[in-house]
């Protein structure tokens, strides 16, 4: 295979043009692919923005997959969002399989708990864990499916599974037998993960990848270079895995699988010692310690909803540490003492998890790590109040440096929102990322006829009187609605502010289908707003990941800045840090942040060349504010307007347009 094999795939006369159902030619797409060849080549780090339309999966994955084959080698290819994944697996990788010529194995990595056990699932059935019918009934279907299914795949289950009926049939790592185990021939996990290390592409995700960094490459086979698609959430997704948490619900849970005293369910009741009374009572005794530290907790914050950071470390007795040390002491000689194979893991992986609260218990209240920010978080949950105890990193930058880029020769960041005004310095400064080759390539699409841009200087700022701006805000999401008859996105920044809107613009529903987040799953939503004309009212997960090309979406409206609020902890924990450091955070953080987040909204609305519509800020900040050039710097180059009369002739001419392409 010579060099120029992956571009020669997408050139304008290449083998794709003529067998590829609706080919377009994209010059950025093939200056993707010869810079990700050489990535794979050489040996060196990239980082690629290639503009929405560009096809960049298929400009990283033909180099990938030409580059395995000759050499023998397996790269990673990780996404932040579910729908990238599975368009990487459904259309994709298939398409390629088709088109390229050259056979290729791939796999899709899941965590294992996304694994059924069959051996958990029979020692389920044996015995009588559940006190709810339902359960029961679930039980019994996963019995059957068991049987038919060839992945083992919680998500391929034919119905929603409940946590507590999946906690006992789902794969645990501390409760494997391994090869030791009589199901180990059949098990899904070991068969599909056989696969991996046969692949030549790892199809993952972020949080996996990062879980496979916590844990020192135990996770993945080891890999030869790794895509990171949609990079601009690896510092979100890598923060998750290097922090801490416990919480009461967690323990409860926890403590309820060992032994119940309502119900007299649980591991301790298949269990035959002489010591397992004992470990009984013991586990009432944490019971009460977990009551008497979490009501403490309560007691000096209250119980309203609400999440407070922890600037030193908590005063208050750790009631939980010898209760919790004495059942891990328990649990650990009764394993030692039991005949079978599965009673002595079922005994020592629950003493593992005593060992793990009290070490995460002590970490978060001595303050351990003291680069991290610490607070809790109280809520409702059900019938009770949940507390929830959380430590993070504040800065990334050297650890993922340390722990990820330094080991990985070949590595290709890339996304459509990776630059602010053209540049790569934050996301490479937040994560520690040196690249030896930084490219920057504009969207193919015409932005300039298909696009928009509708920012009013005449609203209100949101940090003004609330009544007000919310009043404004309602009434020209109406407007603008009624000038696309429907077809559009509202995207938020909080919760609080979409349902306030939605209550202000619910009488439209009479004319269009209104879908606010949370009221359905994402894929739901996205179903129905395709079948007619609708309006989406979303928030954080509509701003990135969706996409709906075609006539459905004619309008994203934007209500507010997606500037991250200020006095979240691991936020203001990160300003002060900056601070520290004497860097403006406002500049050099908050503005960032938010200018990538808006353009992944602005993203939503052109997906394919044939799309038209408007995108509307609704935040005079970015028109009566100085920093607000630096938004719409970054944005496509199209049309502005500050009128909506303008908006109005846009569309007016628009639809004029497809009548006419319509009678041709």
């Amino acid at each position: 295979m010579s060099s120029l094999d992956a571009n020669h795939f997408l050139s304008e006369n290449g083998p794709f043009s003529t067998q590829m159902p609706g080919f377009e030619y994209r010059p950025q797409q093939v200056e993707m692919v010869r810079a990700v060849e050489n990535s794979l080549r050489d040996g060196h780090h990239l980082i690629v923005e290639a503009g929405t339309g560009t096809g960049k999966s298929l400009a990283y994955l033909i180099p990938a997959i030409l580059w395995a084959v000759k050499y023998n080698k397996k790269v990673v290819i990780s996404t932040y969002s579910k729908t990238l994944q599975q368009q990487i697996l459904n259309h994709d990788i298939p398409l390629l399989q088709k088109q390229l010529g050259v056979s290729f194995r791939y796999s899709l990595c899941l965590g294992h708990e996304n694994y059924l056990s069959l051996r958990r699932m029979q020692r389920a059935g044996q015995t009588g864990l559940f006190t709810k019918s339902e359960e029961d009934d679930q039980m019994g279907t996963i019995f059957d499916w068991a049987g038919t299914t060839s992945t083992g795949l919680r998500n391929d289950l034919p119905f929603q599974v409940l946590p507590s009926v999946w906690e006992e049939v789902g794969r645990q790592k501390d409760q494997c037998l391994g090869k030791h185990c009589e199901t180990h021939d059949s098990c899904f996990y070991f068969k599909t993960r056989k696969k991996w290390f046969g692949a030549h592409l790892l199809i993952v995700n972020h949080h996996l990848f990062f879980a496979n960094t916590a844990s020192s490459g135990a996770v993945l086979p080891s890999f030869d270079a790794v895509v990171f698609d949609e990079a601009q959430n690896i510092e979100d997704a890598a923060t998750s895995f290097l922090g801490l948490e416990i919480s009461n619900s967690n323990l409860h849970f926890f403590l309820d699988r060992l032994y119940n005293p309502k119900t007299r369910r649980g591991a301790l009741t298949r269990l035959d010692h002489d010591l397992v009374p004992a470990i009984r009572k013991q586990v009432l005794v944490v019971r009460q310690a977990m009551d008497v530290f979490f009501t403490r907790l309560m007691e000096d914050f209250g119980t309203n909803d609400r999440v407070i950071r922890l600037y030193k470390p908590l005063v208050v007795d750790n009631n939980l540490y010898v209760p919790l040390k004495e059942l891990h002491d328990q649990l650990q000689t009764l394993s030692g003492r039991l005949n079978s194979p599965e009673d002595q893991l079922d005994a020592s992986s629950a003493a593992t998890r005593c060992f793990e609260f009290n070490n995460t218990l002590s970490a978060f209240l001595n303050q351990h790590f003291p680069d991290y920010v610490y607070w809790l978080e109280i809520g409702q949950k059900k019938r009770f109040r949940k507390i929830i105890l959380r430590g993070v990193p504040i800065n990334l930058a050297g650890p993922l440096k340390e722990q990820v880029f330094d080991k990985i020769d070949r590595m290709i960041l890339t996304s459509a929102t990776l630059t602010t005004q053209g540049k790569f310095d934050f996301i490479k400064e937040r994560i520690g990322y040196e690249p030896k080759e930084e490219v920057v390539l504009d969207s193919p699409f015409d932005y300039q006829s298909q696009a928009l841009l509708y920012v009013p200087r005449d609203m209100p700022e949101p940090t003004g009187k609330v009544e007000l701006y919310l009043e404004k805000i309602a009434k020209r999401c109406e407007e603008l609605i009624q000038a696309t008859e429907g077809k559009t996105f509202i995207l938020f920044t909080s919760y609080a502010l979409l349902n306030q809107v939605y209550e202000k613009l619910e009488f439209l529903g009479r004319d269009y289908p209104l879908l606010k987040q949370g009221d359905l799953p994402t894929p739901q939503m996205i179903e129905r707003f395709k079948e007619a004309p609708s309006v989406i009212f979303g928030t954080s997960s509509f701003w990135q990941g969706v996409d709906i090309p075609g006539e459905a979406l004619s309008s994203v409206i934007i209500t507010k800045l997606p500037f991250d609020v200020p006095k979240e902890p691991i936020t203001e924990a990160r300003l002060e840090d900056l601070k520290k450091r004497s860097i403006d955070p406002f500049r050099h953080y908050q503005i960032p942040r938010a200018i990538i987040q808006l353009k992944q909204g602005f993203g939503r609305l052109i997906r394919k060349q044939s799309d038209r519509g408007v995108v509307s800020i609704l935040d005079s900040r970015v028109v009566n504010r100085g920093y607000g050039k630096k938004f719409l710097a970054s944005l496509p180059k199209c049309p502005v307007v500050e009128s909506i009369e303008d908006v109005r002739d846009f569309l007016a001419r628009d639809a004029m347009s497809i009548t006419e392409m319509k009678r041709q």
